[in-house]
């Protein structure tokens, strides 16, 4: 099949443009018939999405913008066709511009809005395309674009408040690790050369803080090579899944910090299952499609087990009670959702708690780090006073 460029009009005699893969122009001009279109001309050209939907990015706010004007016009009565046709007039000679053209194209020739959005898996991820087709099987679609913008905007919200938090941290940061290399290689390497003009005997904190001088001085190119490659081996070894998973679990056990890792992979299974189930999807396939967007190793894994149990008919929250990486709260919140009839609710319910718990966490822990990082900075700037002093007073001894 090729793809055609055609220039067609409407019933209201409106000129249309659009792109098309079929087998010959008499394909499209069947196609674009069948859709209450007549074409004018065509010509065949290289596919768009084959072009570049593979390498396509698209702005968090612009899905956002996107989210909440379908949720409004398809509520007054517009079709999903028409609906992304304004839309692309209004992204026009932008790159979401020509996907949202290139979506109306397809729809307007049958493909389904599910089927249309899964080519451009960069833009739409995996957990939007299962909810807009769930949309299309129960005819909510007004109702699943507007909790798309709902999570989009929370998830937006929630980006932009720890980008806040991080800027004073990482200015302190970069400032005391400036002083602590210019008290390392410039204040201490003379005070060094001064005792060695003395011939005084060195206290062994003064000796410790003379060896690491030296280390940053003469051993920066091995610092550096060091600085450089861990990061890449520790890329290499996350391959691993059974590593990528201990390494996942590590970092969920470190003190103050631990919590927000886990909860921030919770937040993401939590929030997207609630959609997924809320908009029709199965359990099963909810937890499926969940399993890949937790970003986090040692979850993935507790959820195929989760996945394995509930096929087998156990009940989700005895599955999730198994693994300890799902907190009691959580578990004891889908376990009253099912006993009740209502897990659409109590995953809702759950969604929403970590809604207002992360942000207030997040406000804690940067509330605990700030002070740690000066109380570091201290200690360092009074050690190596510390070791300077003290042969000074060895020396004032001897007077």
């Amino acid at each position: 099949m090729s793809m055609f460029h055609y220039r067609a009009y409407d019933a209201a005699g409106k000129t249309v443009t659009g792109s098309l893969e079929a087998d010959s122009i008499a394909a499209v001009e069947t196609r674009l018939r069948t859709a209450g279109i007549w074409l004018l001309e065509a010509k065949q050209g290289l596919s768009f999405t084959r072009e570049g939907s593979s390498r396509m990015r698209i702005k968090r706010s612009e899905l956002i913008n996107f989210f909440v004007q379908m949720s409004l016009l398809l509520r007054a009565g517009i079709t999903i066709p028409n609906a992304l046709g304004r839309l692309a007039d209004d992204f026009k000679d932008t790159k979401f511009g020509r996907i949202l053209a290139t979506l109306r194209d397809k729809v307007i020739t049958g493909t389904t809005m599910h089927q249309a959005m899964s080519e451009f898996p960069r833009v739409f991820s995996a957990e939007v395309t299962a909810i807009v087709q769930a949309g299309e099987v129960s005819g909510r679609m007004p109702e699943v674009f507007e909790s798309l913008s709902s999570y989009f905007e929370w998830l937006d919200q929630l980006v932009s408040d720890i980008r806040q938090a991080l800027i004073y941290p990482l200015m302190v940061m970069g400032a005391s690790l400036a002083l602590v290399l210019m008290l390392f290689t410039f204040v201490v390497p003379k005070f060094v050369g001064l005792l060695t003009d003395l011939s005084l005997k060195v206290p062994l904190l003064t000796r410790i803080v003379m060896s690491i001088s030296n280390l940053l001085i003469h051993g920066w190119p091995l610092i550096l090579a060091v600085a450089v490659g861990a990061p890449v081996l520790l890329k290499m070894a996350l391959k691993s899944d059974s590593f990528g998973c201990a390494f996942d679990r590590a970092l969920m056990k470190i003190p103050v910090f631990g919590s927000l890792v886990g909860m921030f992979a919770l937040s993401r299974f939590t929030h997207n299952l609630a959609m997924l189930y809320k908009a029709g999807i199965p359990l099963l396939r909810g937890i499926e499609i969940c399993r890949n967007l937790v970003g986090n190793r040692a979850i993935e894994r507790s959820l195929d087990d989760v996945r394995r149990g509930v096929l087998e008919g156990t009940s989700l929250s005895k599955c999730l009670t198994a693994h300890d990486v799902f907190p009691q709260t959580l578990v004891t919140m889908i376990s009253t959702g099912e006993s009740s009839g209502t897990l659409d609710f109590a995953l809702q319910s759950v969604s929403d708690y970590y809604n207002k718990i992360i942000p207030r966490r997040i406000k804690i822990v940067f509330a605990i780090f700030d002070p740690m990082m000066m109380l570091s900075l201290i200690a360092v700037v009074g050690v190596v006073a510390l070791a300077v002093i003290l042969p000074i007073l060895q020396l004032w001894d001897a007077r």
